[in-house]
C-alpha cells in the first residue's frame, strides 16, 4: 500500500513538472481561428553589371515592377540579366537560346517575364542607334 501511494505521488509530482515547462499556458489553450492566405512566393535572382542580386515576391505585380526597374536599368546602359530562383530545371530540357526585340518596356517585360517562368535566364540588352531593347533567353 505504501509503494502504491509513493509511485501514484511520484507520478503526479512529475506530471506537474512536466505541464509547468511547457511554454504555452495549456489551460487557456484556443485553436487560432484566424485564416492566413498562403501566397505564392517568387524568388527573382538578377545581376546588374555581373552583381548578383535575389528578391523574393509575394504577388505578380511585384515582380512586374521589378522587371520594369531592370528594363529602366539597361537602357540606361547597364548589363542586366535574371531568372526565377524557384524553377527546377527537367533532366531533360535543351540547351536553346530564344531573342526578343522591342521598343517597348512593357512588351519586354512581359516576353521576358514569360521566359523566364519557363526556365529561361534572360538577358536585357538595349540598343541607343535604333530604340530597341534586345531580351536574350538562354536555357
Amino acid at each position: 500500500m505504501n509503494k502504491k501511494i509513493l509511485s501514484v505521488a511520484l507520478l503526479a509530482t512529475l506530471g506537474m513538472v512536466a505541464t509547468s515547462c511547457q511554454k504555452e499556458n495549456t489551460l487557456d489553450f484556443a485553436p487560432e481561428t484566424t485564416i492566413s492566405e498562403a501566397g505564392t512566393v517568387y524568388t527573382v535572382q538578377y545581376a546588374v553589371n555581373g552583381v548578383l542580386h535575389s528578391e523574393s515576391f509575394q504577388n505578380e505585380e511585384d515582380v512586374d515592377a521589378l522587371l520594369m526597374r531592370l528594363m529602366t536599368l539597361a537602357r540606361e546602359g547597364y548589363d542586366v540579366m535574371f531568372f526565377d530562383n524557384n524553377y527546377n530545371p527537367n533532366a531533360l530540357s535543351t540547351k536553346e537560346v530564344v531573342s526578343y526585340t522591342t521598343s517597348s518596356d512593357a512588351e519586354a517585360t512581359k516576353w521576358s517575364k514569360e521566359k523566364m517562368k519557363d526556365g529561361y535566364t534572360v538577358h536585357i540588352s538595349y540598343n541607343q542607334s535604333n530604340n530597341t531593347i534586345t531580351c536574350t533567353a538562354y536555357k
